[in-house]
């Protein structure tokens, strides 16, 4: 087992960012798709644009913390 993860260190080596963000961005995204429908709908709903705003607030909070910035930006 050490030998795999040295040769995974060595392998991947300047890109575990990068796979570690893709990782991370996959789950984000299918959320995101799947709070499209909920986000059209709604609107038109009574109270349902409060609701719609805090889903949009959470994506925004996800994304940012994604991409490790702070959040008082």
């Amino acid at each position: 087992m050490p030998a795999f993860l040295t040769a995974a260190t060595i392998l991947f080596k300047g890109r575990q960012r990068p796979l570690v963000i893709a990782l991370c961005l996959l789950p984000l995204l299918m959320v995101t798709v799947c709070c499209i429908p909920a986000l059209i709908v709604l609107p038109f709903w009574p109270t349902g644009h409060v609701r719609a705003t805090e889903l949009l607030q959470q994506l925004k909070e996800w994304s940012l913390r994604l991409r490790g910035a702070d959040e008082k930006e």
